[in-house]
């Protein structure tokens, strides 16, 4: 666009002018061009976004992907499950039933619907699914425009628009790297519906509150309910929206509440349906005891807020400089952390500080303290202060907050810097925003890649996340599933070496990790077959069965060895080891199996005979 010397009328405009730090504006006027005089920078933002990820649209599915789509039953009925969707918990459509696997259950039916309309007009097609996240974060950047250009008018005598504050914030928060998950991985669609609903429920409580339509609070109300099936984030909101009025207008308290006591009143509503649905509120009625589903289980409080902490000040340091990056912020990428650790203690520090500076900007309407504020609470829900939400941390998880960070960023780049410099403004200020815009885009380019597929995101997230369970795990998973395709060659020899190596480290990490044993029992059936040591893969299996009852690879591979090792004799003898140490530890439905297994091979076996019969 052709930078003006005098700017047509604005498209939003207000009664009072506003000052570099302070927005004190009478009322919020909703011009009907906007669309007409702000179509060329709506359009580069749609772009911006658009252009990003448009490589991913040869992408495959993967990570969770399979909870949601590939093999989420559910998903797969087409429009047929979409009943199903909408009255289960969001992880049945998958296991087949509700676990209650982590505190505070999932229902997050909205992004699943859309999968299964997807699966049931174009099949099973990830170019789809892809190609409908890039679109809705495209549709994201645009209405996020939208509203903060209420917030933060074009001034009539402002020559360069690209320099407006919502347009930098807008352009910043596009290109921001952290937002690569949630983009690129299909499942993130659920992130992207939850914002894009959020900020068009709050886009239409704003003209609510300027025209008193109430057409605007019914669809403010709806939309947020939306906003609410996608992710539970969207309850934020609650405080976002009528603080957004309150530093933007001068519109009185009644007049707010107004506006926002419809949408608690959705809020209730969708809590209650999530409770009926699931069963509880937060608690499942048992202990979550898994670390890979409650990393903190086993600390002390002391130690969970000072890893909680020592977490919320990775977020700001990847907010404002997203390296390295990864998708497996799982046990112990995150290291777990007490208060005698400086870097606890200076999260805890600075956030008091952001905490004390948005409280006392909060009555002159400081942009600052309104950015930190949006930070802050959006935040809140998933900071795992208030509750567990099953991982240390994620980089989707500021996938909101982050309009906040690039809020006070744009500030700076956009008004402070004139204020500070003066009339030099105009070439740092576009060498900054350069800067930070060829900073954020270059990280976003080089970052998405890894989410081809699961072979290239494992080895990324392995680089980065050495020392998670999990990263290794689904390292060495997937170099499994290339080895079992491979002929037999010294490469496949060495593979198997690797994948092992991978499978140790995550027990090594984590020694209970469930996925970690499973696969340790296909690797030493594997290393068996290299070394032909009987002894050493029943000690193996033993080790394993000592700690997970479920591992039907074993069951299987048991029989197999019944009939072709050899040494059936030795299979029975392990049978009935495994059956007795389940006998001891009253596992009656796992020790049957193995006496069974046995009995199979030697039906005559007096040892295993008698220890059926205890069981009956």
């Amino acid at each position: 666009m052709k930078p003006k010397k005098k700017a047509k009328k604005s498209s939003v405009t207000t009664k009072k002018a506003t000052t570099p730090n302070k927005t004190k504006v009478q009322a919020l006027v909703f011009a009907p061009d906007f669309w007409k005089n702000n179509w060329i920078p709506a359009l580069i933002l749609f772009c911006l976004g658009v252009g990003l990820y448009v490589q991913t649209i040869n992408y495959d599915f993967v990570l969770d992907d399979k909870i949601v789509i590939t093999d989420n039953n559910y998903t797969k009925k087409g429009f047929s499950g979409i009943v199903e969707i909408l009255t289960t918990e969001s992880f049945q459509g998958y296991f087949g039933q509700q676990y209650n696997l982590l505190e505070g259950g999932r229902y997050r039916p909205l992004s699943i619907v859309t999968f299964a309309i997807e699966y049931g007009l174009f099949g099973l097609n990830a170019k789809v699914s892809h190609f409908v996240n890039i679109f809705l974060y495209g549709l994201t950047g645009i209405l996020l425009f939208r509203i903060l250009t209420v917030f933060f008018p074009m001034k009539e005598d402002q020559t360069y628009w690209y320099l407006n504050l919502g347009f930098v914030a807008t352009a910043l928060f596009l290109a921001h790297p952290v937002h690569s998950e949630v983009v690129a991985n299909i499942k993130g669609r659920d992130e992207i519906l939850t914002l894009l609903g959020a900020l068009a429920a709050m886009y239409y409580s704003l003209k609510y509150v300027a025209t008193e339509k109430m057409l605007y609070l019914l669809l403010s109300c709806v939309l947020f309910f939306l906003a609410l099936l996608s992710k539970e984030n969207a309850l934020t909101f609650l405080a976002i929206i009528p603080l957004s009025i309150y530093f933007f207008s001068s519109y009185s308290f009644t007049k707010i509440a107004k506006a926002t006591l419809p949408l608690l009143g959705v809020a209730i509503l969708y809590l209650i349906i999530r409770t009926q649905v699931i069963g509880y509120l937060l608690n499942p009625g048992k202990e979550i005891t898994n670390i890979m589903n409650n990393p903190f289980y086993g600390l002390s409080k002391g130690e969970e807020l000072a890893t909680v902490f020592y977490t919320l000040g990775m977020y700001i340091k990847l907010s404002l400089f997203p390296h390295p990056l990864t998708h497996d912020y799982y046990p112990y990428h995150v290291p777990i952390l007490n208060w005698g650790d400086f870097r606890a203690i200076l999260s805890l520090l600075v956030h008091l500080a952001l905490g004390v500076y948005a409280v006392l900007g909060l009555r002159n309407k400081n942009v600052i303290a309104y950015g930190i504020l949006f930070y802050l609470i959006t935040l809140s829900i998933v900071s795992n202060v208030v509750f567990s939400v099953g991982a240390f941390m994620n980089e989707r998880f500021i996938y909101i907050s982050s309009i906040g960070v690039c809020i006070i960023l744009a500030y700076f780049i956009a008004k402070k810097l004139p204020e500070i410099v003066g009339t030099k403004a105009n070439i740092l200020n576009i060498a900054l925003l350069t800067v930070f815009m060829l900073g954020f885009m270059g990280k976003t380019v080089s970052r998405i890649p890894a989410w081809k597929n699961s072979m290239t995101l494992n080895e990324a997230a392995i680089k980065v996340s050495p020392n998670s369970c999990r990263a290794n795990c689904f390292m060495g998973t997937a170099l499994f599933q290339q080895y079992k395709d491979m002929p037999a060659s010294a490469e496949k020899e060495a593979m198997l070496t690797d994948i092992d190596y991978y499978i140790n480290e995550a027990l090594r990490i984590n020694p209970n990790y469930g996925s970690a044993m499973t696969m340790k029992s296909g690797v030493v059936a594997e290393l068996y077959k290299r070394d032909n040591d009987l002894e050493k893969l029943l000690n193996e299996f033993y080790t394993l069965l000592s700690k997970k009852r479920n591992l039907p690879f074993i069951e299987t591979y048991l029989k197999h060895l019944g009939a072709n090792s050899g040494s059936p004799q030795r299979i029975v003898d392990f049978c009935y080891q495994i059956g007795e140490l389940y006998r001891q530890k009253n596992y009656k439905t796992y020790g049957l199996k193995y006496v069974n297994i046995g009995l199979e091979i030697n039906p005559s076996d007096t040892r295993l005979l008698n220890l059926r019969a205890s069981f009956q």
